[in-house]
């Protein structure tokens, strides 16, 4: 009885840690892929604006206006500046195949410093190599790309489709978990068998007990 109960314990352990990993860590990671690739297959414009609206309400920046080449349409390229008027150049490259590295780095900080804003905002879907990363903190250009990235336009998409997202990475958590609980009840029952089968072949590998010697009557 005591190696089943061991075996049960086992079994909770081990399924307890995968369903915490499925739900906290794997989940989340599904649900930013399936986000991102969202967000890719939006057009440019609805891109663009939706990268506007969530800096204007979550930081505070406005559209710089007057400007000589103000077209007041969305644009990949655009600035935008806070409540003390300090200008940023917004860069968007949409799309999950960019991997954008040093040189695309300095040429944003370089078109910044040109339209006289204080540094840059990198922003796409894809991924920023990390000789880009470092070369980004010497042109004052912030980096939002990949896991940055979904949390913040998340709040704007359109609500079926940030339920589609949301649902799909959950269907495909709980899948995982169920997977694991067989596996880890599968584990539990090899463990008490074993447990058990090794006890039973230690008692029949033990020695007899002698038998006393009978005394010769006189």
């Amino acid at each position: 009885m005591f190696s089943w109960i061991l075996a049960l314990l086992l079994a909770l352990v081990v399924w307890s840690l995968a369903a915490a990993y499925f739900w906290l860590v794997k989940r989340r990671r599904k649900e930013t892929r399936l986000g991102l690739n969202a967000l890719a297959g939006m057009h440019w414009r609805d891109f663009s604006e939706i990268v506007r609206r969530a800096l204007h309400e979550q930081r505070g920046l406005q559209d710089v206006t007057g400007e000589a080449d103000d077209s007041r349409e969305p644009s990949s390229d655009f600035l935008m500046q806070d409540v003390q008027h300090q200008r940023y150049l917004v860069s968007c490259k949409h799309g999950r195949a960019y991997r954008i590295g040093r040189a695309a780095v300095n040429e944003l900080g370089a078109a910044a410093r040109l339209a006289g804003a204080r540094g840059g905002i990198l922003i796409t879907e894809g991924m920023v190599e990390r000789d880009g990363r470092s070369t980004a903190d010497k042109q004052n250009v912030e980096v939002l790309d990949g896991a940055l990235l979904w949390p913040m336009l998340q709040p704007y998409l359109p609500g079926d489709v940030e339920t589609r997202v949301k649902h799909a990475a959950r269907r495909e958590a709980v899948r995982r978990i169920s997977i694991a609980g067989l596996g880890s009840l599968t584990l539990g029952l090899l463990v008490g068998m074993g447990y058990l089968t090794s006890r039973l072949d230690q008692a029949a590998q033990a020695p007899a007990p002698a038998s006393a010697p009978v005394q010769a009557a006189p």
